[in-house]
């Protein structure tokens, strides 16, 4: 999706309100371009974790071994699963989860019978065999993948900072990039819109509440599936079935919210969208947030991604239009309204736009002269101690 200050953007004349936005540009070493950056800098550093196999004579990915839980038969008993010990010398892959792998949980008072002889069938070491009533489960990711993914389960086992770490992690370079485009088009208007230090707060809640979205589908949906009625045919959309350790990583979530916050600030301006079809932005993130709807309703095999995409929309478009929500995100440094040194308000610029309220009306601001009004208005707030 493409935005309008560049000649593709052919829809909207070069001095209208919706052009001086700002829509399409970004201040370098803002804060949106630090996300980008930073964003870049973790897929890249993701690819250098490899080591040269001697044997092999060639480079191989770096890779741990992440716990994704215990799973047990569902006809195993309590007292099977407290007696129950893990077989570390055998490993085996997962069927039912393509790249996982599990070591075996056996019962040592459950030997296995030869039905036959009804006689318990022993090793080739004359140890009795017994019964596997469950799994170990792990799998494979590069260092920064493994440390900083999120999970449900891993939520579950209180690794809090997987709500942050995940954003700015992705599959492959595809995935950054998509990413990282809406940034650059819309991400530097939000952030004018709100001022440095609100904007990343707005983007990592954004995201926050996209794995509090996948988080609260992921367990409603684990926890139906446990206790499946006979008489329901399946478990009702758009409830997330997947496995509570499957991964989720990227920085869609608060991507979604980031445009979400623009359509808000400059419906008007003219997107094309897939760099093709011209379309008002409002419009044009109403579809993409529409799609998400759907394919998170229908199952799609996205679906967690989906859950991800809509919560983060959801607080996009709940925190852009009550900003001063964000104001103490940070205070677990200390109390921002403590003795703190107020920037001196922008009398001039202030003056101005107030002139031409008085002389062309409101509707002729511009989303850079409301957002300077804006600031001011918050910064009085502030003062005023309310």
């Amino acid at each position: 999706m493409g935005l309008s200050d560049r000649d593709y953007a052919r829809a909207t004349p070069p001095n209208s309100p919706q052009r001086r936005a700002g829509v399409g540009r970004m201040r370098v070493l803002s804060v949106n371009t630090w996300i980008i950056i930073i964003n870049v800098v973790v897929f890249l550093l993701g690819m250098a974790f490899v080591k040269y196999d001697t044997r092999t004579r060639r480079a191989e990915p770096i890779q741990w071994q992440v716990s994704a839980g215990n799973v047990y038969a569902a006809d195993a008993t309590n007292e099977q699963k407290k007696r129950g010990f893990v077989d570390h010398t055998r490993v085996l892959p997962i069927s039912d989860m393509p790249g996982y792998f599990g070591y075996p949980i056996l019962d040592p008072k459950s030997p296995i019978v030869d039905p036959r002889t009804s006689r318990p069938i022993v090793t080739l070491q004359g140890q009795p065999m017994v019964t596997q009533i469950g799994w170990e489960r792990f799998v494979k990711m590069n260092p920064l993948d493994a440390i900083g993914h999120f999970s449900s389960g891993k939520a579950l086992e209180l690794q809090v900072w997987r709500f942050i770490t995940f954003q700015f992690l992705h599959v492959n370079l595809s995935h950054l990039v998509f990413n990282m485009l809406g940034l650059w088009f819309v991400g530097g208007l939000v952030e004018e819109y709100l001022g440095r230090k609100r904007y990343l707060a707005f983007y990592l809640v954004s995201g926050l509440f996209g794995a509090f979205a996948y988080l609260m589908l992921n367990v409603l949906g684990y926890l139906a599936k446990q206790n499946l009625p006979t008489w329901l045919p399946h478990i009702p959309a758009p409830l997330l079935v997947q496995d509570i350790y499957t991964s989720l990583v990227g920085a869609s979530a608060g991507v979604f919210g980031v445009l979400m916050a623009a359509a808000y600030i400059a419906p008007g301006a003219i997107v094309d969208v897939m760099f093709i079809v011209p379309m008002k932005l409002r419009w044009a993130v109403y579809i993409f947030l529409g799609v998400a709807v759907v394919n998170l309703f229908l199952g799609s095999a996205n679906a967690g991604g989906e859950a991800a995409h809509v919560g983060g929309a959801i607080a996009g478009a709940f925190f852009i239009r009550r900003p001063h929500l964000l104001r103490d995100f940070f205070d677990f440094l200390g109390d921002s309204r403590k003795s703190r040194r107020l920037p001196q308000p922008q009398h001039t610029a202030v003056d101005k736009i107030l002139a031409k309220i008085s002389e062309q009306g409101l509707e002729s601001l511009t989303p850079s002269e409301r957002a300077i009004l804006h600031r001011e208005s918050e910064q009085s707030r502030d003062r005023s101690g309310s």
